[in-house]
């Protein structure tokens, strides 16, 4: 399915900026394989891509000014989340779901996992410490890719698929993502299901996740993902978690064991969820600047 696309007002950005700690980006103008290597350096640094050539990119944030880039800086997601129409106005309402039903040898229980800064971090840029490298082709040049994963990744990975059913979902398109999800799990034993960018619904530059499209029972359906707007329809579903660069004593996944083992078997996770990271409170207390605009 294709990303649907609306708009609505949120902060002010300078052309293509984005932040560092914002998994989307808005790349439409760009070529899918560009903007594949584009997904791939997100995070790092604040880019601002030129519309008007495919080849040009900065990573100093020298697109925006001083106080354009402290506005970037101070980004929001839960205001973002609070302005958010309703999932009805913006999907159509028989969109078919993506995946197949359950087997019956399928865990009841569902986790979505995103991939960039929630379990790897990728650059173009090389590093000594990259865990692995694959090569991506565009505009007729091979450019390598370089990955870290994250810390405890491989025993996380273990140990969930041994409880949920897996699925990844993220925002990065498939020429880039496919290919880094064949070296993690080359078998297709952790990962039952891979969803991309094109199954996202794009709202003003962020690509978000309706979990609606996966056809799971929601009150089944976890989510666990660097960027809390990613999981703005269903933000009870979902479990925020810190974006991950480089630290190698992070230790986000372990500690996020305990608590993923205790939804396992509920009837539902939402009520779990919600109490205990509170995020409707956070959407509550944040200010909408659809209402700022209107004073």
């Amino acid at each position: 399915l294709p990303p649907i696309h609306i708009n609505f007002p949120v902060q002010s950005t300078c052309g293509n900026t984005k932040r560092a700690d914002d998994e989307y980006s808005e790349l439409g103008s760009l070529s899918p394989e560009v903007s594949a290597i584009y997904l791939a350096m997100q995070h790092s640094k604040l880019e601002c891509i030129d519309e008007q050539s495919q080849d040009s990119i900065s990573t100093d944030g020298g697109c925006a000014d001083p106080d354009e880039a402290e506005e970037l800086d101070e980004f929001d997601p839960y205001t973002f989340i609070k302005d958010l129409p309703e999932l009805s106005m913006v999907v159509p309402k028989f969109r078919p779901v993506l995946l197949p039903k359950q087997t019956r040898s399928c865990p009841r229980t569902t986790l979505v996992l995103d991939l960039d800064e929630t379990l790897v971090h990728s650059t173009l840029e090389p590093c000594e410490d990259s865990d692995f490298t694959f090569p991506v082709h565009f505009n007729l040049r091979d450019h390598t890719i370089y990955v870290r994963c994250r810390p405890y990744l491989k025993d996380f990975l273990e140990r969930v698929a041994s409880m949920f059913e897996i699925i990844i979902f993220t925002a990065s398109q498939s020429i880039y993502a496919e290919q880094l999800l064949n070296v993690l799990d080359p078998k297709r034993r952790l990962f039952r299901h891979r969803v991309y960018r094109e199954s996202c619904v794009y709202v003003e530059g962020n690509y978000l996740k309706d979990l609606s499209v996966l056809g799971r029972d929601l009150s089944r359906v976890v989510i666990v993902d660097n960027s809390p707007q990613a999981f703005g329809f269903q933000l009870d579903n979902g479990i925020p978690i810190e974006s991950w660069f480089d630290d190698p004593n992070d230790k986000e996944l372990l500690a996020l064991l305990p608590f993923l083992e205790s939804l396992v078997g509920v009837e539902d996770v939402r009520p779990f969820i919600a109490t205990k990271f509170n995020l409707r409170q956070k959407v509550a207390s944040a200010t909408s600047l659809a209402a700022d605009r209107r004073m």
